[in-house]
Order: structure tokens, then sequence, then C-alpha cells
């Protein structure tokens, strides 16, 4: 299983790399075709999903625990997000941006174990795992927001049909959507696991603080106040925290959530 995890690894990365350098001389040529890098890219989230259910079927659990996992789990939703926005909305310029992010992610995803690991029993449950997947679905989803403020920010466009702002609104729906559910299954989760749906554990505790922050975004995105770069500056502030939620806190504290090494 470590062979082919290896292979399907690199080839989702490769695949992610060709799709968004190819993007970029197919912006600047018009006669090279852009689907070829919609469909390059398209293979990458095949082969990511494929990965994903191989390791499932070896593990006989939904793979998203460890950071190689979790980091494959996030990308696959960047990537394949990337590429609907591409179809949907002929958002090829902002491609290459959804690309780059896959391809870091990858790389750090690189640098946790491939094994498929049984899990443990504290976390044996299917409660737990959508809890994660969900989480880390909706951490892509804040990703794919951020890339697209760093565009609406510079006053660049990701899409000829100027829809980045619809593609920002439509990224942090979905995510908040997302989130809560990971929310909500994690606090039932707990309390099965604790015996109370709250405890001022610091994972859980920033984790409420990036539902709020989210909700706050939501209420106010509307607002003619907070139209244009305050709402760019609220997305990137916003995935800054999800970073920091995600790794600042299993860097700085002991924590009890077995996403990253210890």
């Amino acid at each position: 299983m470590l062979k082919i995890t290896l292979f399907l690894h690199n080839l989702s990365l490769v695949l992610y790399a060709a799709a968004g350098v190819y993007t970029v001389f197919a912006l600047s040529a018009p006669r090279l075709p852009r689907i070829v890098g919609r469909l390059t890219a398209l293979a990458g989230v095949a082969a990511q999903l494929l990965l994903l259910v191989l390791r499932w079927k070896a593990g006989s659990h939904l793979p998203v625990t460890g950071l190689f996992e979790t980091q494959h789990f996030l990308t696959l939703w960047v990537a394949a997000v990337g590429v609907y926005f591409a179809f949907r909305y002929r958002a090829d310029p902002f491609l290459p941006a959804a690309m780059a992010l896959s391809v870091l992610s990858l790389l750090f995803a690189g640098k946790g174990p491939m094994d498929v690991a049984p899990l443990t029993p504290a976390i044996d449950t299917p409660l737990f795992m959508i809890h994660v997947a969900t989480s880390f679905a909706a951490y892509g989803l804040f990703g794919i927001a951020a890339l697209l403020a760093v565009y609406r920010t510079f006053g660049l466009a990701g899409s000829p049909l100027g829809n980045e702002r619809r593609m920002m609104d439509e990224s942090i729906y979905i995510g908040y959507i997302l989130f809560t559910w990971a929310m909500i299954a994690g606090s039932i989760w707990a309390y099965l696991a604790w015996g109370s749906y709250w405890t001022w554990r610091i994972k859980g505790l920033w984790s409420w603080i990036l539902w709020f922050y989210y909700s706050g975004v939501l209420h106010v995105r509307s607002r003619p106040r907070w139209q244009g770069w305050p709402l760019n500056v609220l997305a990137l502030a916003g995935f800054a925290l999800v970073l920091f939620t995600y790794l600042g806190l299993g860097l700085l504290f002991t924590t009890s959530h077995p996403l990253l090494p210890e």
C-alpha cells in the first residue's frame, strides 16, 4: 500500500503542477486550448480520489487521520473546487492559484507518515470521522475564498465573466455549512467520549472561535461598508485563523486531536 500511496501522491502532485503551468501559458497564448489545463487538473483529482478509496479499503475507515491524510483531503477539495470554477465560470485565470495551493498542500502532506494506521478506540466512531472530514473540507473552501480575496485585492481577473465575488461567496457559504456540521458532530462525539458537549480544551475553543468568526463574515458580507477590500481582508484573516487553528495549536500546545504527529 505504501508504494501505491507514494505513486498516486506524486502523480497528483505532478498533474496539479502541470495543470497550473500549462494554464499560465494557455492564458497568454490563445491558440493553446484551455480545456487541457482543466482536464489535467481533473486527472489529479481522480488520482487523489483513487488514493482515498484504496486507503479507505485498506484501513476500513475514511482516511482522514494524521498529517498526510488530512492534508490530502483538504487538497482534494481545493483542487476539485478550482476545477469546478474553471468549468462553471470559465475561471481559468484562477486555476493556477488553486493548483499552486494544492501543490503546496501536498508537499506539506508528504512530511507526514504515509502508512495506513488503524484507528485508536477513542476515535473509532463515525461521528469523529464526519467531524474531521467536514472540518478539512471547510478548510479547503476557506483557502479558496482567501485566494479569491487576493485576486480581488490586486484587481486580477479570476474569471472573464467577473464572478470573483460570487465564487468567493460560494466558497465561504459551503465552507461554513460544512464547518457547522463539523462542530455539531464534534460536540456529539465529545459527549459520547467525555460525557460533555463542551470542554475547555484549546483545540475545541479555537474551533468555536473560528466558527463564530465566519458567522460574523456571513453576517456583514452584504453590508455596504464591508464591500470591496474589507471583505477581502476578512477572507484572508479567516484563512490565517484556519492555519493557526489547524497548525499553530499543534505546534504551540498539547492537544487531544491526533491530526498532527506528536
